[in-house]
């Protein structure tokens, strides 16, 4: 299976790391340009290769790490999308207790769903400096990324994607009433409480 990735930051190449260890083929694009990240390409592995805007888009899934300000030109340039699942990652949450602000401030989700209305969008969020005491992180020693996906389908595939890549994927979709909700930080910002989020480690 192929992997395209679409912008380059440190999440999406531990990303990419990840995806070669697991067996994946990976094309890696860089919108600012791939001879910056050619030594680092390369230190990563045969599995792991340079190219194009459009072949970075070719798989049928593809991780996306864009500026907000830059993503409708991007996305104007891109190959149809119908159908494919587009892994939209964002920056690191350094504090979990912060992940739902997290998930309201950069909130590109919507508007990358208006610009891709055909693809199957996933947005995946990577809160660091969990709890190490969270009895499940200690069963599993995997890191937890948390997700949100409308499509079922692609909820799925995320699921069993992230967990080949050595993660213990979190689903929180239709998790946030982030219109209407009262914000308490004390409920809603602990993602190792029992709700309201869904674990997926099994």
């Amino acid at each position: 299976m192929r992997i395209g990735i679409i912008g380059i930051g440190s999440f999406t190449l531990e990303l990419a790391v990840r995806s070669a260890n697991a067996g994946f083929e990976v094309i890696v694009h860089n919108p600012k340009g791939n001879s910056l990240i050619k030594d680092v390409i390369e230190k990563i592995g045969p599995k792991v290769k340079p190219g194009t805007l459009q072949e970075a888009a070719a798989p049928e899934l593809i991780l996306l790490f864009v500026p907000k300000e830059d993503l409708e030109a991007l996305i104007a340039n891109l190959p149809d999308l119908s159908g494919k699942i587009i892994l939209h990652t964002s920056g690191l949450i350094f504090d979990p207790q912060s992940l739902l602000s997290g998930i309201i401030n950069a909130m590109t989700y919507p508007i990358i769903a208006s610009l891709l209305p055909h693809a199957k969008l996933v947005k995946l969020f990577n809160p660091v400096q969990i709890n190490p005491s969270h009895a499940q992180c200690r069963i599993t020693g995997k890191e937890e990324l948390f997700f949100i996906a409308d499509h079922p389908s692609s909820r799925s595939f995320v699921r069993t994607f992230l967990k080949k890549l050595r993660y213990a994927p979190i689903d929180i979709s239709g998790k946030l009433q982030i219109k209407h909700m009262h914000i308490n930080p004390k409920t809603y910002f602990n993602p190792l409480s029992d709700g309201p989020f869904t674990n997926t480690f099994n």
